[in-house]
């Protein structure tokens, strides 16, 4: 038995072949995945990870697809949704337990609803709490690293575990799990009392805020990181590159650091704006950008 036959013993949701990744992305790029995958239960993900073991295949687990290109060629293997395992949200004193898949939006409204103040800072950040934990996703001159206390983590090999602060570590759009093979299942995040009018006034401020600056076109947001004591968007502008196109891709008239796609851009469009991008920045400054943006497909996936 092939192991497409076998995975669809294993899910009680049938699996979507070659699923075009442009739905499921901020960008609203990206190829087929081979395989799109959406666990019920964590036996189901167990299984699956299983399975990937037995085959040799490889595995992308999908947040909410932002702050992600997807490559024109698609992904082999399999991509794993957590949409349906992972979206729960839970409150005990002053702490957060959200699934992995549980959108930042709805996580900024629901702790404003509890008049707890801390996770301001993430209104208007796209995305899931997993890919935030994942990325270290910050604002503001804050970040998610500074309220975890908890996260739960399964690994390739089926073994469940709940890691204390003590145990993880994030600095700027990092955090150690960039660096292991684990998956992201729920993270414990720890706030503080606050009032409710002003916790909301502030969301509101940094949302109107967002909304002036960023532009509404599909984007995967900030495209590159924060060379140390600069500020990436404001070297983009600097070097002449806003408005620049390739195929249907622009940098932003409206920010230097977002790449838009105007209707009909590929990926390789992307890939070679973001390639003009850098050479200009370090013809003109001498300085090399580096991505904040994932990159992953065939040809080169991460």
């Amino acid at each position: 038995m092939d192991w497409k036959k076998k995975l669809d013993k294993i899910l009680s949701k049938p699996p979507l072949a070659n699923e075009p990744m442009s739905l499921h992305t901020s960008l609203r790029i990206g190829g087929p995945a081979e395989i799109f995958a959406v666990p019920q239960t964590h036996d189901e993900l167990r299984n699956i990870l299983q399975l990937a073991c037995e085959h040799n295949l490889p595995l992308f687990v999908l947040g909410h697809g932002t702050n992600l290109l997807v490559k024109d060629e698609g992904i082999k293997g399999i991509v794993l949704s957590l949409h349906d395992l992972s979206s729960g949200c839970s409150f005990f004193d002053h702490r957060v337990r959200a699934g992995a898949a549980v959108s930042l939006s709805r996580l900024v409204r629901e702790v404003a609803e509890r008049s707890l103040k801390g996770l301001e800072f993430a209104a208007g950040i796209p995305g899931s709490l997993g890919g935030a934990l994942y990325m270290n996703a910050g604002a503001y001159g804050s970040s998610i690293g500074e309220l975890v206390r908890e996260v739960v983590t399964l690994d390739y090999q089926g073994n469940f575990r709940v890691r204390t602060l003590e145990e993880l570590d994030f600095s700027y759009r990092w955090s150690s799990f960039q660096s292991e093979k684990v998956i992201i299942l729920e993270g414990v995040l720890e706030l503080e009392q606050g009032k409710s009018s002003e916790i909301k006034a502030r969301i509101n401020e940094i949302l109107e805020n967002r909304w002036a600056k960023h532009p509404q076109l599909p984007s995967a947001g900030s495209v590159f990181r924060n060379p140390s004591g600069n500020i990436a968007g404001r070297l983009v502008e600097g070097a002449g590159c806003k408005g620049m196109k390739v195929g249907g891709a622009e940098v932003s008239p409206q920010h230097g650091n977002f790449i838009v796609n105007k209707g009909n851009a590929s990926a390789a469009d992307v890939l070679t704006l973001i390639d003009l991008v850098k050479q200009k920045v370090k013809d003109t400054y001498g300085l090399e950008l580096e991505l904040e943006i994932r990159v992953i497909g065939e040809k080169g996936s991460e």
